[in-house]
């Protein structure tokens, strides 16, 4: 038969395991929402990218049309 103390510290062991498996789904939860949100800055930040670029090319035309005028 074991020891008595060997069923306390098994079932110590269980618990802190089922404690870290609770906050790793957590944390397994909030890195998804973070992705997410990660994804629409992307987004967002290539959406200005290109419409800086679009107010350059109008810009560049702007001063192309000026300089045939001159």
């Amino acid at each position: 038969m074991p020891h008595p103390e060997v069923a306390r510290l098994l079932h110590t062991m269980f618990d802190a395991n089922n404690t870290a498996f609770a906050a790793l789904r957590r944390a397994n939860t909030a890195m998804g929402a973070a992705n997410a949100s990660m994804g629409e800055a992307i987004q967002a930040h290539d959406d200005a990218i290109q419409a800086a670029l679009v107010a350059n090319q109008a810009a560049i035309d702007v001063l192309n049309a000026l300089s045939k005028d001159q």
